[in-house]
């Protein structure tokens, strides 16, 4: 290993600091909400970001059973690579252990180890982002023609299965709607928490291989905003719009419109719905006005935008789908 591969990776970003980069108007600032809901302007490096966000944890049997139990469920070349990843991961994890039994104690070997726990799911999640970089610049620059690269587009869809279920936000959502009325609900929950670092990597890759497959049934379009009204973005940079995603009750909806902004004045959608004819689709206000609401309210705590202006009329909406209704069910 060289200096540089021993250096730990501590500032884990889970929504790609280079994407948010885009609002910064030539930039590395952008305008966001607060935690405690006020407007701030300073570098995307200050936002979406956790320490140690994707740490590995050990794995006991009975957290690799669960993994094993939810991965048997997807196609079997899915539930074989999910297999190869989780094989490489409880390797280290057997190494660690072998050393912590020994009597030997090495700095180095310690820094190693440590090194590998906090860098390896952060190193794929950045090689994912790398492969996305030439598509998500093409198509901010309107060119809708890259994906005709069959190649690009297998990158491109396994990239937006991840931004989808990599972040914090999806995260706290997930676990704070998990069943726990039984002993065994409460075992599979718990284990579900403590290796979420490991599912949402499947997830992901999951979610980006139906995209990819069946993206000539859905209707795949680049909005095009030249309204006064830019996009906006948020700490889930891909949300689900579809109409029949319900605000005031939890429950998985039939139907999926994946919006994904790009720049305060292009959008990536995968719809289920007849909302956008495929191919570049110009925007009207009210439309960038209604998604911008959704970015809003399926945000956690920061909605991005390039100016003050362009986020001031959003906040109000702010985790509407994380608060509890009244009966504590979890909106949605």
């Amino acid at each position: 290993m060289s200096r540089k591969d021993l250096e730990v990776k501590k500032r884990h970003h889970y929504v790609w600091a280079n994407y948010l980069a885009r609002w910064g108007s030539g930039t590395k600032n952008v305008f966001y909400t607060t935690k405690n809901g006020r407007f701030a302007h300073d570098s995307v490096r200050a936002i979406v970001v956790d320490d140690y966000f994707y740490k590995i944890t050990t794995l006991t049997s009975k957290h690799v059973e669960v993994i094993k139990g939810f991965s048997r469920k997807s196609p079997d070349h899915l539930h074989q690579q999910h297999m190869s990843y989780l094989h490489d991961f409880l390797r280290m994890q057997y190494v660690e252990d072998i050393y912590c039994k020994s009597d030997i104690r090495n700095q180095e070997v310690e820094l190693r180890l440590h090194v590998m726990k906090c860098n390896l799911l952060e190193n794929l999640h950045a090689a994912h982002e790398k492969k996305a970089l030439p598509v998500l610049a093409a198509l901010a620059d309107e060119k809708l023609d890259v994906l005709q690269d069959k190649q690009k587009m297998i990158e491109f869809m396994a990239f937006f299965g991840h931004q989808i279920t990599r972040t914090k936000t999806f995260r706290d959502g997930a676990i704070q709607v998990l069943s726990r009325r039984n002993a065994m609900e409460i075992v599979v929950a718990d284990a579900m928490e403590h290796a979420w670092w490991f599912l949402s990597y499947m997830y992901g890759m999951n979610l980006g291989f139906s995209l990819y497959i069946d993206r000539h049934n859905a209707r795949h379009a680049l909005l095009i905003n030249d309204t006064k009204v830019p996009f906006i973005t948020s700490d889930q940079p891909v949300v689900n719009v579809h109409s029949c995603v319900s605000e005031t009750e939890f429950g998985a909806p039939e139907h999926a419109d994946f919006y994904y902004p790009i720049s305060p004045r292009v959008a990536y959608i995968i719809c289920d719905s007849e909302q956008f004819t495929p191919g570049k689709y110009e925007v009207d206000e009210t439309t960038v006005v209604e998604l911008n609401t959704k970015v809003a309210a399926q945000a956690m705590v920061h909605i991005v935008g390039d100016t003050e202006n362009a986020i001031r009329p959003f906040k109000k909406y702010i985790g509407r789908r994380h608060r509890k209704a009244p009966d504590g069910r979890v909106m949605v």
